[in-house]
């Protein structure tokens, strides 16, 4: 595992917020009161670890951009293994590759909320597989071409293609920033609005109403192994997991109660299971966003 410099009270604390922005009607959206107490509490914790060893060489503006950056790319995996979860307990029919499937009921979820702050969660996580993307190059271990997910310049790509399909004046910058020709940013509609109506329909029909019993959705939160321990008290103490799980419970009607935790795993990873019927986020997972946005992120921070 790499050692890392990370603000992991500032990552944890941004991330509920994000949650709860994810799309309607799968995630409610909170009051301008809500978004002012979180974002008090960043500030907070930003002033609090100002002086930590773990920021040293970090200026308060490329700290706000790792924060941002691992937010954003937490949020797209979790809600990509929710787009796992919903397809298997469902019985969703796939035409395509089950990964991009998830991909888009990501995109589709954020893009649909259509706030500044899910437009900026999904365009960090188009930048994170940018970024992959160059440090695979660099360190020569890209995707296979059999790989069951896609490659990660294809899949920062279709994101980007799909926020560009969803308003192609309002992303244009991105548009331009990425180099996406104008023929295809021309044919992006056609995907985004495919991708959005076809998730939409799918999800209508699995809606709770209103005298229908919720599902038990457990949460739990592992130790820390090593040098994680930070990362999972802070995310036990804020109760990181519970607003998706209520969520869920609250407007989808599921077959059977599920799981849904942060673990130490030992590797980078986040996965839907379901034979353990558990949907699991690891802490490992955040370390390599936060040093990956330091590698390939941060010189490009002052630039923005």
């Amino acid at each position: 595992m790499r050692n890392v410099i990370r603000p992991l009270m500032s990552i944890i604390l941004l991330l509920p917020f994000a949650l709860m922005f994810a799309t309607e009607p799968l995630f409610a959206q909170p009051t301008a009161s809500d978004a002012e107490q979180v974002q008090a509490r960043i500030d907070a914790a930003a002033r609090a670890h100002a002086g930590d060893e773990r920021y040293k060489g970090l200026s308060p503006k490329e700290r706000q951009g790792l924060v941002e950056f691992v937010a954003g790319n937490m949020l797209f995996a979790l809600l990509h293994e929710m787009g796992h979860a919903i397809v298997g307990e469902m019985g969703l029919y796939v035409l395509g590759k089950d990964e991009d499937a998830a991909d888009s009921f990501a995109a589709t979820r954020l893009i649909g909320v259509g706030s500044g702050f899910s437009d900026r969660v999904l365009g960090e996580a188009a930048k994170g597989w940018f970024m992959t993307n160059r440090r695979d190059k660099k360190e020569g271990d890209s995707v296979p071409p059999y790989d069951a997910h896609g490659l990660d310049i294809v899949r920062a790509y279709q994101i980007v293609c799909f926020m560009v399909g969803s308003n192609e004046e309002k992303f244009k910058h991105l548009a331009d920033e990425t180099k996406l020709p104008k023929d295809r940013q021309d044919s992006c509609a056609v995907d985004y609005n495919r991708a959005a109506n076809s998730w939409g329909l799918a999800l209508n029909a699995h809606l709770r109403a209103p005298d229908q019993p919720k599902t038990k959705i457990d949460v739990i939160y592992g130790d820390g192994k090593d040098n994680l321990q930070d990362f999972a008290q802070a995310a036990r103490s804020i109760m990181l997991l519970e607003p998706v799980a209520q969520h869920a419970a609250d407007l989808f009607v599921w077959p059977a109660p599920f799981t849904m935790e942060m673990q130490s795993c030992g590797f980078i990873n986040a996965a839907w299971v379901a034979s353990t019927r558990k949907l699991t986020l690891c802490y490992e997972l955040a370390e390599d966003f936060a040093e990956l946005y330091r590698a390939y992120g941060v010189a490009r921070a002052d630039r923005r």
